[in-house]
């Protein structure tokens, strides 16, 4: 019988136990459980967006792809847009959105809408997903600003980058832009820049810098001087 009651009394131990005790046993183990989940289902949440953002950016690029020689029509334009400013809405943040707004841009530029151009590439230079999309978005902002007749803008743009990618671009913009201005001393000196800072990936482009150079370092050929291209290679 004692044995019994001793054992009786242990259940009882545990039951006033658990009774005072079991929130702090298992709301850790809710919590952690929930947390898990809700990672899992976050994670999930945003690669399902991603993957629609980037269907809807292969669209919109495929949308507008043309044939050499042909021009988009103003129905194509305005579908465009709508489906760039879609991407852009509902994706705000991403790479994706920072593309649509480029794309924007270089269609805005062909359609001689420079300011309209110059506002999507100064969102993406300031809120950029990410340090080289913002460089490249600078690249062009500075051909459209001196396309704008706005040079002193378009230098300090790319006045300098961190970015060893993008030196010899840079370099290359400021020459075309002193170019366009008939400064040509200046303009020798940032082609020159841009050839010595290309990285060996960029073999492609050295020989268009090297024709920019000549034409820049012979006196009295301003006229056949290279004007300052608005989207250019960036």
């Amino acid at each position: 019988m004692a044995d019994h009651l001793s054992e009786e009394e242990q259940v009882e131990a545990i039951k006033r136990w658990w009774n005072e005790n079991w929130v702090s046993v298992v709301l850790p183990i809710i919590l952690a459980l929930g947390g898990y989940l809700g990672w899992n289902s976050w994670q999930d949440h945003k690669q399902g967006k991603a993957e629609q953002a980037s269907d809807l950016y292969q669209q919109l690029a495929m949308a507008a792809e043309v044939a050499p020689g042909e021009t988009l029509s103003e129905e194509q334009r305005a579908a465009i847009d709508e489906s760039a400013n879609v991407i852009i809405d509902a994706h705000g943040g991403t790479l994706y959105a920072d593309m649509a707004n480029l794309l924007l841009a270089k269609i805005q530029v062909e359609g001689g809408q420079l300011d309209a151009a110059a506002a999507r590439l100064q969102a993406v230079v300031d809120n950029g997903a990410d340090e080289a999309i913002q460089q490249v978005a600078k690249a062009r902002l500075a051909r459209v600003m001196s396309a704008k007749g706005d040079h002193s803008a378009a230098l300090s743009m790319v006045a300098q980058t961190d970015s060893q990618s993008f030196k010899a671009l840079f370099a290359e913009i400021r020459g075309d832009v002193y170019s366009a201005q008939g400064k040509l001393a200046e303009a020798n000196t940032e082609y020159q820049a841009a050839l010595d800072t290309l990285l060996p990936s960029e073999f492609n482009r050295r020989s268009l810098i090297q024709l920019k150079l000549d034409a820049v370092a012979v006196p009295g050929t301003s006229d056949s001087v290279p004007a300052a291209g608005v989207e250019g290679d960036a």
